[in-house]
C-alpha cells in the first residue's frame, strides 16, 4: 500500500512538473503562490481536526463546608489575651523657684568675734612682772597677763558697770587689734584670750599675737582711741 502511495505521489509531482513547464513566465509565478495557498488551507484543517497537546489545568474549587445549624462555633487554636494599659498618674505643675535676693556688694572687713563673756574675778598671778602702767583718772588697767598662754586680765577700778563696746587691746609690735564687747562689772576682772579660752572673752585669732623672742607690750586703748594703760610683756 505504501508503495501505491508513493507511485501516486511521484505520478503527481510529474504531472505538476509537465504542467508548469508548460505555463508561460506569468504563470510560472503564479502557480507557486497557489500550491502554497493550497498547502496552508491543508494544514490549517488539520491543525483543527487534531486534538490540543496542551489542555489548560483545571483549577479545582473550593470545597465549602456546609453549615450545620445547632453546632458549636470552633474556638480558635489560639487566643491572646493583651493586658490593658493603665494611663500615668497626671502630676500637678511645679511650683516656680523663689526669687534670690541679690547680696550687697562692697568690702567687708573681718574681725574676730567672740560671744560676750561675763566677768569673773580671776586670781592675780604672783609670778614677778613689771608693773602695768595706767593713765591717771581712767577706770580700767591691764592688771596681769602671760605671754606665753597668750592672755591678758584687765580690771574695772570704778564701782559702776562698764560697757566695752569700742574698747581695743593692740600686741604692739604686730599692731594685731581685738575689738572688745560685753559690760564689765564694778570691781571685776575680766581675761581677754588672744585665741580662745575658757572663762573670759575671745579674739579668736588664728596664730599666736605676742613675740617670744623680743619686747611686745600689749596696749589698751578706750573708745576715744586714747591709751590708757599698757603691760610690757
Amino acid at each position: 500500500m505504501i508503495e501505491n502511495i508513493t507511485s501516486q505521489i511521484k505520478a503527481f509531482l510529474s504531472a505538476l512538473k509537465t504542467a508548469y513547464d508548460q505555463q508561460g513566465q506569468p504563470g510560472k509565478i503564479l502557480l507557486p503562490g497557489v500550491f502554497l495557498l493550497a498547502f496552508c488551507c491543508c494544514c490549517s484543517v488539520l491543525a483543527s481536526l487534531l486534538p490540543s497537546r496542551s489542555s489548560p489545568t483545571p483549577v479545582p474549587s473550593p470545597n465549602l463546608l456546609p453549615t450545620i445549624d445547632g453546632q458549636p462555633t470552633p474556638t480558635a487554636l489560639f487566643e491572646f489575651e493583651f493586658p490593658t494599659s493603665t494611663p500615668f498618674p497626671t502630676f500637678p505643675p511645679p511650683t516656680a523657684f523663689p526669687t534670690l535676693t541679690p547680696l550687697p556688694t562692697g568690702t567687708v572687713t573681718l574681725t574676730p568675734t567672740a560671744a560676750p563673756a561675763t566677768a569673773t574675778s580671776l586670781p592675780t598671778n604672783t609670778a614677778t612682772q613689771p608693773p602695768p602702767t595706767t593713765s591717771r583718772g581712767l577706770s580700767i588697767r591691764i592688771v596681769d597677763g602671760d605671754k606665753q598662754a597668750e592672755y591678758v586680765d584687765i580690771e574695772n577700778l570704778t564701782s559702776e558697770t562698764i560697757n566695752l563696746r569700742g574698747w581695743r587691746l593692740v600686741s604692739e609690735v604686730g599692731n594685731q587689734s581685738c575689738a572688745l564687747r560685753g559690760m564689765l562689772g564694778p570691781n571685776r576682772v575680766l581675761r581677754i584670750w588672744a585665741q580662745q579660752g575658757d572663762p573670759g572673752f575671745d579674739c579668736r585669732f588664728p596664730i599666736n599675737i605676742w613675740r617670744d623672742n623680743e619686747p611686745d607690750p600689749a596696749v589698751l586703748y578706750n573708745p576715744q582711741g586714747e591709751e590708757v594703760s599698757r603691760f610690757p610683756f
